[in-house]
């Protein structure tokens, strides 16, 4: 996810993902479109231009470029400039869901991308929907594992969980696919505070039941937790990796009672105090990435639906060849700008101006991911 959909208009606006820099405007139809962030003239930042009809315009030389990333006006060129083929910048499918803009940072076909991944309580009206957003210092990856991790609320997070109650916690199910894992589990948590509705809302270690989530697009992690009977929330969090060293969660987050608008601030408080929990323990963990192997750090049965997503990710890794290799993208840092390859690369047999990211090589040849269904008794 590149930005909220109400954040991008006709005004040019920056955004930052995977390191790379990125430009998201709309043309005059209101239709987004997401285009690499540099003019092929002088390296101007597009992003700190303007719109002219339905093209961006660089504010250095005035280059304007359409939707497609194509060149299409030189000012100093006069209107018989004919652009060549190769004036041309990344451009990135763009789709709009849930109030988001979705950006596909890839060049693969469209028959081959994983789809954006299902969020069936927007729009429903038996759901109250809230947004909001949070910046971690820490990597995305990091961030989604946090977020499908039940194990860590028994310690982390006092609203869901104690730690007298881990032992009795425990995982029902388990399935995964190539890009998608989700479970459910049983939990003991404590009795809410605050008001009297709220206490009574669920008694002192109530078997609750939750269903975490996680998406490779998007890096979704998905939590339901069902309250009672008549009681759920569901947490829809979108993590875009910034850069190494910071994510951006875009965050839905929906309740299946007190649909009033008045509780949003008391919901958005107690998400908001969540997000801090979590943040004081993601930031300080070392290293700040995933391990590379398994092998330097210690696992049990209860990270087991984890380990899906762990599987998951290093395939696209190791066996895709899907990784910016960020350590060679630094050794030209201020003396060379490279792009994400879009899919007109994959059509348009030219020379590019502009490089595509170095990748780290996949190690091994592709093979799809069995997929994982495990079940236990309650």
């Amino acid at each position: 996810m590149a930005e909220w959909s109400k954040n991008v208009g006709r005004e040019p606006v920056r955004v930052k993902m995977l390191g790379q820099k990125f430009v998201l405007y709309r043309d005059e139809s209101g239709t987004a479109h997401c285009l690499s962030d540099v003019c092929l003239h002088r390296g101007g930042s597009l992003s700190g231009g303007w719109t002219n009809g339905d093209c961006v315009v660089c504010p250095y030389h005035g280059w304007r470029y359409d939707g497609g990333g194509r060149l299409a006006y030189v000012p100093s060129e006069g209107d018989d400039f004919k652009a060549p083929r190769r004036a041309r910048i990344d451009s990135y499918p763009v789709e709009e869901r849930y109030g988001m803009v979705w950006v596909f940072l890839g060049d693969l076909p469209e028959e081959e991308r994983f789809p954006i991944p299902p969020c069936e309580e927007f729009g429903d009206p038996r759901w109250r929907m809230m947004s909001t957003e949070v910046t971690w210092k820490a990597e995305a990856a990091r961030v989604v594992e946090n977020g499908i991790d039940i194990a860590h609320t028994s310690f982390v997070h006092p609203m869901f969980g104690r730690p007298e109650t881990a032992q009795d916690n425990r995982i029902l199910e388990i399935e995964s696919g190539e890009w998608w894992g989700r479970s459910s589990n049983l939990q003991f948590p404590p009795k809410f505070k605050g008001n009297w509705y709220r206490r009574r809302m669920r008694r002192d270690r109530q078997p609750t039941n939750t269903h975490p989530c996680w998406y490779l697009p998007g890096m979704v992690a998905r939590i339901r937790i069902d309250i009672n009977s008549k009681m759920a929330i569901v947490m829809f969090d979108v993590n875009t990796p910034v850069d190494r060293q910071a994510t951006r969660t875009f965050a839905l987050h929906f309740r299946s009672f007190l649909k009033h608008g008045f509780f949003d601030k008391g919901s958005l408080k107690r998400l908001k105090k969540i997000f801090d929990e979590d943040a004081v323990i993601i930031e300080a963990a070392a290293p700040n990435h995933l391990p590379d192997s398994l092998a330097h750090e210690m696992s049990v049965g209860d990270d087991k639906f984890m380990r899906t997503w762990r599987a998951a990710r290093r395939k696209c890794i190791e066996e895709r060849g899907w990784k910016i290799d960020t350590d060679e993208v630094e050794k030209h840092r201020g003396r060379k700008v490279f792009n994400i390859p879009s899919p007109a690369r994959r059509t348009d047999n030219m020379k590019w101006v502009i490089d595509t990211v170095p990748l780290v090589p996949p190690r091994k040849a592709h093979t799809p991911l069995k997929p994982v269904a495990e079940r236990k008794s309650a």
